[in-house]
């Protein structure tokens, strides 16, 4: 598996995504505001504690990605409120970027926030599998 990006930065395939979704994507989008936020607090998904951290466990068993484990994944944890505050304020424009970024592949939902608890999304692409060696 090759090296995971120190804090705050993304891999490759991440930033690939994320200047076509640019490059293709409307005028009026509102997740170019929020992805430098975003990839600011980009971490390991092995820093997560308790229940995030089992709620990974269990995206990634239900992706059925049993080859990684938490510190093979980039993840965020932010809350709609964080979103709003970096977008000025506005509920509406936090949901729709959040909600962009999914749409585009940036971000999967792995673990919906309850109270007291922000949300943990995947940053994907998730790590390729790695080819059985051979015999």
């Amino acid at each position: 598996m090759p090296p995971r990006p120190p804090y705050g930065m993304i891999r490759p395939d991440t930033e690939r995504i994320a200047i076509m979704a640019a490059m293709n994507g409307r005028r009026n989008a509102t997740w170019p505001h929020l992805w430098p936020e975003v990839v600011g607090i980009v971490k390991g998904g092995d820093s997560l504690h308790g229940k995030e951290l089992t709620a990974l466990h269990d995206y990634l068993v239900a992706s059925g990605r049993f080859d990684l484990t938490a510190s093979d994944v980039q993840v965020v944890q932010f809350s709609r409120d964080w979103a709003a505050s970096v977008l000025g304020g506005h509920d509406q424009r936090a949901s729709r970027a959040i909600r962009q970024l999914q749409e585009i592949g940036l971000l999967e939902l792995a673990a919906k926030g309850e109270k007291g608890h922000a949300s943990v999304y995947a940053v994907m692409p998730l790590p390729p599998e790695e080819p059985d060696p051979p015999p």
